[in-house]
């Protein structure tokens, strides 16, 4: 009994996490709409141009349409940035933004992360996956490489990483080390991500671990989330 119980409640874990996500994704996309759209229905502003009456519907129908404005207003954000004019309304937006105290730097970080990423083409932001020593010696961690650096005054190179947490990726650490403290390895990003989100549940049996000369990683860290 008990263990017919577990075995229903692991195959429903997917299930209840997908619409875990999705009940979040609409309900922080739609948190402007859903008031505009329960407002029209319980106007009857349809009743107008149709022999219908939504006032007494508001409640089903608004969800529905609360989904169909939020994204007219994305495709109508996405179709003024065709168009010169479109861009030039954005630009002004942006610099507006920019320029207010408390969110200038959260916008301007951001808007960095997301151009890098499209950039990249998606995950391709990170450059490629690498093992280092921490949070100690003697465990090894994964981490996506970001960036390169060299220091100008003593020539060393080092390589900006992102230490994700499991099983919530887009928290975790940055960390500058040297180059040869981190473990290269031929993992693939979608790999690698793989491998995080599931706790090594779906690591491969073997894997190439890359280089073992790497130096262990002894600055300290801070858990610095993405924007």
């Amino acid at each position: 009994m008990q263990s017919v119980f577990i075995g229903g409640f692991v195959v429903l874990i997917p299930l209840l996490v997908t619409l875990y996500i999705v009940s979040f994704i609409y309900h922080f996309a739609t948190g402007f709409s859903y008031p505009v759209a329960q407002w029209m229905l319980q106007s009857n502003i349809f009743g107008r141009v149709a022999p219908i009456d939504t006032t007494k519907a508001a409640g089903y129908l608004a969800p529905l349409l609360a989904v169909v404005l939020t994204a007219g207003f994305i495709y109508l954000i996405g179709v003024l940035s065709t168009f010169v004019i479109g861009r030039q309304i954005l630009n002004v937006v942006d610099r507006f933004v920019e320029n207010l105290p408390l969110l200038k730097g959260i916008y301007g970080t951001t808007k960095q992360v997301i151009g890098v990423f499209r950039q990249s083409g998606g995950g391709a932001g990170f450059q490629r996956v690498v093992l280092v020593e921490f949070p100690r010696h003697g465990l090894w961690t994964i981490a996506f490489v970001t960036n390169e650096i060299t220091d100008t005054s003593r020539g060393d190179k080092y390589v900006a990483i992102f230490i994700p947490m499991t099983p919530n990726p887009t928290s975790g650490f940055f960390q500058m080390v040297l180059e040869h403290e981190v473990r290269n390895t031929d993992w693939t990003v979608d790999q690698g991500i793989k491998i995080v989100l599931s706790g090594g549940l779906l690591a491969p049996t073997e894997l190439n671990f890359g280089d073992t000369t790497a130096a262990p990683v002894t600055v300290k860290s801070d858990n610095v989330p993405l924007p």
